[in-house]
């Protein structure tokens, strides 16, 4: 029989974690539609959308004076940065939905989860895996962002609309909070069902009330921006919290092992 090593009170090794993280990140490099996924929505995201709403602004630069260009520019760039919160939601329901499920079709499951580390340990290291290359791919089409929304309000403004306050929160807390909140609910999933396609879905159904929070946040006019962000922001990080606190007591290797032999 497999002896299987869950833990208990064992401090956390980190070491062991990144040993799982950089497994898994190998796996992904392999995957095209995982390295298609990362590449195309960030880019659509961070190209495509912004060049469509400078557009609709530049045809009303002629009928509004710049104050109220200004307003309108501010909201739209604004919904949009909130866009990219809505791409590190989605896409761990890409790479994490793929966690466990991936070691059954890749048939390592059994040796994985009879590896001598903790349910802690394993979990977080298949969390970091998901993580870094959804949170590079979302800074890397938030940055083709705010290059193409900067060159065009230093064209119209004679400044810089980005950075702001709102956008840095936004950004440095908001975003790489949801992505943690979609990994830890997806690689949860990933343990429980047997079908990569049903785990995608559930996933997005799960991330999908946090999207619209995002989302309405970014165009409320009555609450500053930046509260809102922070306010999210401390949710976010409680949801997090017990959500890992969940995944750990709930983990069970060996009904993996079992239920899908």
């Amino acid at each position: 029989l497999l002896k299987i090593d869950t833990g208990g009170d064992t401090p956390m090794r980190f070491s062991k974690s990144w040993i799982v993280t950089t497994k898994d990140l190998s796996v992904f490099r392999k995957k095209k539609y995982i390295l298609y996924s990362l590449v195309a929505l960030p880019f659509i995201m961070g190209l495509v959308v912004p060049l469509i709403s400078l557009f609709s602004l530049q045809a009303k630069v002629a009928l509004v004076n710049k104050a109220q260009l200004l307003e309108s520019a501010t909201l739209l760039v604004n919904v949009s940065s909130a866009y990219f919160v809505v791409i590190a939601a989605v896409l761990p329901t890409i790479i994490a939905s793929y966690s466990f499920l991936g070691e059954k079709l890749e048939k390592s499951i059994e040796p994985l989860l009879a590896t001598p580390i903790t349910d802690g340990e394993l979990l977080f290291g298949k969390s970091i895996a998901a993580f870094i290359p959804c949170m590079a791919a979302t800074y890397i089409g938030t940055a083709i962002f705010v290059a193409i929304t900067d060159v065009w309000a230093y064209s119209t403004f004679g400044t810089y609309m980005l950075p702001n306050p709102y956008w840095a929160i936004l950004m440095g807390a908001v975003t790489p909070l949801t992505c943690i909140l979609s990994v830890e609910a997806n690689v949860i999933i990933s343990s429980r069902v047997n079908d990569i396609r049903a785990a995608q879905q559930i996933g997005g159904l799960i991330v999908l009330p946090v999207i619209l929070l995002v989302i309405l946040a970014s165009t409320n006019t009555s609450i500053p921006n930046t509260v809102l962000a922070l306010i999210t922001s401390f949710a976010l990080a409680i949801a997090d919290a017990v959500l890992f606190f969940v995944s750990k007591t709930t983990f069970q290797r060996e009904e993996i092992l079992t239920k899908w032999k």
